[in-house]
C-alpha cells in the first residue's frame, strides 16, 4: 500500500475503527470537504474479525459521533474501507459559521463551502466553526465512552445532537 496518499475515499464508504483491545467500531464516510472526509461513527462495537460479516447490523446502530477527520488513518492502514453503502448526507452535513471581513462580523456556509450567507444573531450563537480532527482523536472518543480510557470534555464536540445541517439553511 502507497504509504504517502490516502486511498481515494467515496461517500459511503464503511470502515473500521480498531481500538486496541481485539474490538473494533464502525464508521461510515459521508461526504468531504476538500480532501478531509466527514466521518460518523457508529455506537457498535464487535471482535475486530467479525466486523466485516456485521456491516449491516453497525450500520442500522446509532451515529454517536461525527465531524471531519485528516486521512492518516486511512493512509497508514489502520482504518480499513470494507465496501460502500449508501448514506444520507443532509441528514448529516452541517452548516457552518465563519469569520467575515470585520471581527464580529460571520456568515453561514454550507458544508462544501459552495454557498454562504449573513449569519443571523442566533446562528452566530449555535452554529460550530469548521473544524478538523485527527482520526486518533475519534479513536480516544470511542475508547472514552466504552470506558477504556477517561472522557474528555474536547469529546463533546463529536457528539451528534441536534446539529444544524447545510440542507436546513440551505436547501442542498
Amino acid at each position: 500500500m502507497n504509504r504517502e496518499k490516502a486511498p481515494a475515499l467515496k461517500d459511503g464508504d464503511v470502515f473500521t475503527i480498531p481500538l486496541g483491545d481485539g474490538r473494533a467500531a464502525v464508521g461510515q464516510v459521508v461526504s468531504s470537504y476538500t480532501d478531509e472526509p466527514y466521518v460518523l461513527i457508529y455506537d457498535f462495537v464487535a471482535p475486530e474479525e467479525e466486523i466485516p460479516s456485521l456491516v449491516s447490523e453497525a450500520l442500522g446502530s446509532e451515529a454517536l459521533f461525527a465531524g471531519l477527520s485528516l486521512t492518516g488513518r486511512f493512509r497508514w492502514g489502520r482504518w480499513q474501507v470494507l465496501g460502500n453503502r449508501p448514506v444520507d448526507g443532509r441528514k448529516f452535513l452541517p452548516a457552518y459559521k465563519i469569520g467575515w471581513r470585520v471581527p464580529g462580523d460571520f456568515v453561514v456556509e454550507n458544508f462544501w463551502g459552495t454557498r454562504r450567507r449573513r449569519a443571523t444573531d442566533l446562528e452566530v450563537q449555535i452554529l460550530p466553526f469548521r473544524e478538523t480532527r485527527s482520526g486518533a482523536f475519534y479513536e480516544h472518543a470511542m475508547q472514552a465512552h466504552l470506558g477504556l480510557q477517561p472522557w474528555h470534555e474536547a469529546f463533546d464536540d463529536l457528539r451528534i445532537g441536534d446539529i444544524v445541517t447545510s440542507a436546513d439553511l440551505f436547501d442542498d
